[in-house]
């Protein structure tokens, strides 16, 4: 439909008629799609122009055509305008209406959009949709080919549909956020459930490749001590004895470090410098050097950043083949640093995204329980290695006072 409209703009009966429809869509139809070409064709109608489009407010601040009136022929990628470009990029960033009699838009799709042909002028009706906090996050613009002014109950009509319509796209938003957050959510729950099978079958492991098969083979051995009593051979009962004081100091080792593996009261009473030292002198089989700064860290960045490393270590003692380890905790400006190095064999890093391939067969949760628990703690984990030159596994902790 194509017309002058009137000096006074659209009637009474029309602009309730009007804003009672566009209550409908935002509060019934579930698909904001429909919404916007349905109210692109009711202010069209309503104020007797040639058509309307609606250019939707992006993060970045760039302005994208989500529906227009009269359907524009679909011929790939939406138009995109950059942040602040031309008239609708000025309304969206100042928040401000504008009527234009004779614009000119250089833009040649943005024309073919407006069916303008070559040097043909356009009249236009910009408004922006107003969030609640009072951004934009949409423009409807309205425009006319032949020479009009638009009138100042025009432009006010315009407005209150764009409100209705600044509120419906606020709640999209939301909602696409809420969404976005329980499914993180879920994954973060799934995780851990996961990780705590997982730590209770490492331990379950642990206990019994170390402490229960040494105290099997102490009981071995106090048997045969026994016979050996028995038989007044007092030589071959000490040899027994020797040797299961021997398994015995290796069972209390074993058990101290499954102790400090699910708790360290070190690091609760001394801090994470003194945990990462006691955790360290727990690991037998591998030699590790801590040069760790005394930082006040809160309590679930400081566990967080322990389990890290104790892991990390742990996969150096156990797939890696290393000898050596140096653990370092620093802190650069507002940036704390947690790196763990070992002169293992290495492997074919993943690098921070995707810590799953790639990786030795016993530590693949390792490392991913360890993507976790940075990610909680809104710090980034850099993984480095290569095939026969060891490992690094760093932290890093932003905005640290």
């Amino acid at each position: 439909m194509t017309g002058s409209g009137s000096a006074d703009g659209p009637s009474i009966a029309n602009e309730a008629a009007l804003l009672e429809k566009v209550r409908e869509l935002v509060t019934g139809e579930p698909a904001l799609a429909v919404v916007l070409a349905t109210v692109a064709r009711l202010l069209t109608e309503t104020l007797a122009a040639d058509g309307c489009l609606v250019y939707q407010v992006e993060e970045d601040g760039d302005l994208v055509v989500v529906a227009s009136h009269p359907n524009a022929p679909d011929d790939g990628e939406p138009l995109r305008m950059p942040k602040g470009f031309g008239v609708t990029g000025r309304v969206a960033a100042d928040v401000v209406a504008v009527t234009f009699v004779d614009d000119n838009p250089r833009n040649q799709r943005h024309r073919g959009l407006l069916g303008l042909q070559d040097r043909q002028r356009v009249s236009r009706l910009c408004v922006p949709a107003r969030t609640p906090e009072g951004d934009c996050s949409a423009v409807l613009a309205v425009h006319c080919r032949t020479h009009r002014e638009f009138a100042p109950p025009e432009l006010a009509l315009a407005g209150r549909v764009a409100d209705l319509i600044g509120l419906r796209v606020h709640l999209e938003r939301v909602s696409c956020a809420v969404q976005d957050y329980r499914e993180e959510w879920e994954a973060l729950v799934a995780t851990t459930v996961a990780g705590q099978e997982a730590e209770r079958r490492r331990m379950a492991w642990d206990l019994h490749d170390g402490v229960t098969q040494a105290i099997a083979s102490l009981m071995f051995h106090l048997s045969a001590a026994e016979v050996a009593l028995g038989d007044g051979d007092l030589d071959y009962v000490t040899e027994q004895v020797r040797a299961a004081r021997s398994l015995a100091d290796l069972a209390l080792g074993e058990t101290r470090s499954a102790i400090v593996g699910l708790h360290s009261p070190v690091l609760e009473d001394l801090g994470l410098a003194a945990g990462l030292v006691s955790m360290a002198r727990a690991v037998p089989s591998l030699q590790v050097e801590v040069e760790a700064q005394d930082l006040d860290l809160p309590d679930h960045v400081a566990t967080s950043l322990f389990r890290v490393a104790q892991e990390a270590v742990q996969n150096a003692a156990k797939h890696s083949g290393a000898d050596k380890a140096v653990v370092r905790l620093v802190k650069h400006g507002r940036t704390v640093v947690l790196s763990i190095t070992d002169d293992g064999r290495g492997f074919g890093a993943p690098g921070a995204a995707g810590v799953q391939r790639g990786l030795p067969a016993g530590s693949r949760y390792g490392l991913a329980g360890m993507s976790e628990r940075v990610h909680l703690i809104g710090a980034r984990l850099k993984i480095t290695s290569l095939a026969g030159a060891g490992t690094t596994v760093e932290v890093s902790v932003p905005d640290v006072e």
